[in-house]
């Protein structure tokens, strides 16, 4: 599915306790700030320093990729209060082909936060958009993100070279099939 404009779900994917809703202005602030930790700077390829044009480029970004219909990213918000950014999910769409990655604000981890958040993506991702599997790329040193994708009913499909820096052999490819018989949860990852 390329090509055409993706539209976000309406209402927002919310399990009651995380929502996933577009990217907006109101985000900058909390992106920024999240994207200082020096966790997501180890794992996902944001700018260094990470500066508030850096979020804003991404709202934007997120915005085009939207209506490219080759990305949907999400924010991470608590279901109870729709002001706190916990953190960010996408999936980047080739044919029926997913690839997505999530990260977690520091000041929300330890809650079972990414995987509500990657079922949620998930789900939404084979029955809405119509993708036949979803990859996720995961450093292999990143031993919560593994966690994550295992409970949420990944496999681990192989390695790739994601890191950008060095060039070096070092990620590890986690995949689920639509056609997976593993559920999308019970109970918090």
């Amino acid at each position: 599915m390329t090509g055409g404009a993706l539209h976000p779900p309406d209402p927002p994917l919310s399990d009651g306790t995380v929502t996933l809703r577009p990217f907006t202005d109101a985000d900058v602030e909390q992106i920024t700030a999240s994207c200082q930790d020096p966790e997501i700077q180890r794992f996902i390829p944001v700018p260094r320093p990470y500066q508030r044009a850096d979020a804003e480029a991404y709202v934007r970004r997120t915005e085009r990729q939207w209506a490219e219909g080759t990305k949907a990213a999400f924010a991470i918000i608590d279901a109870t209060d729709p002001e706190m950014l916990l953190g960010a999910i996408n999936v980047a769409i080739n044919g029926a082909v997913g690839n997505s990655g999530y990260w977690v604000a520091p000041w929300a981890r330890g809650r079972g936060i990414a995987g509500r958040a990657l079922r949620l993506l998930t789900d939404w991702a084979f029955a809405s958009v119509g993708l036949g599997v979803i990859l996720l790329e995961i450093r292999p040193e990143n031993a919560a993100s593994i966690a994550v994708a295992t409970r949420c009913g990944y496999h681990r499909a192989g390695e790739i070279d994601i890191n950008v820096e060095t060039g070096e052999r070092n990620g590890l490819i986690f995949s689920r099939l639509a056609s997976d018989l593993a559920g999308s949860g019970d109970g918090p990852v």
